[in-house]
């Protein structure tokens, strides 16, 4: 346990000093761009994985309103940035609180307004160690293995790419970067297999992007 004291200043010394203009310059574009992938695929992945949680999915299967929230993940995640604080992205630990039955946004609203205090007292946070977020982290991950058990295992273009996005995350320490190469397989496995039809343009535009990424 570590005691830092109780009661600290927040720090506002990177609030709105974010140089915009400064950062569009030729040499900065290939930041941005990973930057902007990085954070685009990790919280697509994690508003299936929530979908997955809460059961607020459409009759194809897919996350609803995954227009309006990622929207709100980019206004947040710009907003933080500006703010200098870390990024305000959607985190898959929040399968915890949807299994307890927070599934409304009045709950993240509630969990902020119960954070502001801690602005002022952010010492005492301290003597809760990193250890504590261990439980959560693995009823999160027991909680994203449910999915696995509808994938069809018998068919290699289907199980393969899956296997590969599954084991690579973890060996890579990059969600991206295992459903990156989960798209890549995917379609190659798709084209040697006799199935290009599966393959449309939007899925050949996210190739392109997913080599450029690792080009990067």
């Amino acid at each position: 346990m570590n005691y830092n004291g109780i009661f600290a200043m927040p720090d506002f010394s990177l609030f709105l000093k974010a140089n915009l203009f400064g950062s569009i310059q030729y040499a900065f574009l290939p930041v941005v761009f990973v930057f902007a992938f990085t954070d685009l695929f990790d919280s697509l992945s994690t508003f299936v994985g929530l979908a997955e949680a809460s059961g607020y999915k459409d009759e194809d299967g897919n996350p609803r309103n995954l227009k309006k929230s990622l929207l709100a993940d980019a206004i947040t995640t710009i907003f933080s940035g500006l703010v200098g604080t870390s990024s305000g992205t959607v985190y898959i630990e929040s399968a915890v609180g949807i299994r307890e039955g927070g599934k409304t946004g009045l709950t993240a609203i509630t969990a902020g307004i119960l954070f502001l205090p801690f602005l002022f007292f952010s010492p005492l946070l301290s003597i809760v160690p990193s250890i504590a977020s261990s439980i959560a982290l693995v009823l999160v991950g027991s909680f994203m293995m449910k999915p696995l058990t509808k994938i069809n295992w018998s068919m290699p273009d289907e199980a393969i790419p899956v296997f590969f996005t599954m084991i690579l995350m973890p060996l890579t320490y990059s969600i991206t970067t295992g459903i990156i190469f989960g798209f890549l397989s995917w379609t190659l496995l798709k084209f040697f297999s006799g199935k290009r039809e599966d393959i449309n343009p939007a899925l050949l535009i996210i190739n392109l992007l997913s080599l450029l990424y690792l080009w990067l």
